[in-house]
């Protein structure tokens, strides 16, 4: 989740996100329902599912981002805007989040990019690094449309 506190509008993964607003970012497969109409990038599908009552177990750590960070980021989430079992979720999280990571933030997803791997990196990561922030099992609430692809098309499934 890419949250914007700059006080003014900001392009996060193609979209104008409001100040205090949020998105989420992900990829997903056509397992499920909502992403069969795109197997790769999606926008706050994480949190639709969420509000729908679909528990997406987690765990978290956050980091601020300077404006270089989000150009960053955003240029990191328009070039992997695809899913396959090799590059999974996990894959695209941690190529994300390691793009603007110090380098004793980065984490693993492990040698078959799996959540399970993943989940253990971010959590060893954020104990040792201190991480105030360090969450587990959190939701977000729903916040916009749903998006997939890069430029970001509005999805058919918004209800």
């Amino acid at each position: 989740m890419i949250t914007n506190l700059s006080d003014s509008t900001a392009d996060i993964a193609g979209i104008n996100v409001a100040d205090g607003k949020s998105i989420t970012a992900s990829t997903w497969d056509e397992s499920v329902d909502v992403s069969r109409e795109y197997k790769g990038l999606w926008l706050n599908l994480d949190s639709k599912l969420n509000s729908n009552g679909i528990n997406l177990q987690n765990v978290s750590i956050q980091l601020p981002l300077r404006q270089i960070d989000l150009d960053t980021v955003n240029s990191n989430i328009k070039n992997n805007d695809k899913w396959g079992y090799l590059n999974n979720c996990s894959t695209f999280a941690s190529k994300i989040w390691n793009s603007i990571a110090s380098d004793s933030s980065k984490v693993d997803a492990g040698a078959m990019n799996t959540p399970a791997s993943l989940a253990k990196s971010i959590t060893k990561v954020g104990e040792a690094e201190s991480y105030t922030l360090l969450k587990y099992n959190t939701s977000s609430p729903h916040y916009d449309s749903v998006y997939y692809g890069y430029p970001p098309i509005k999805s058919n499934n918004n209800n």
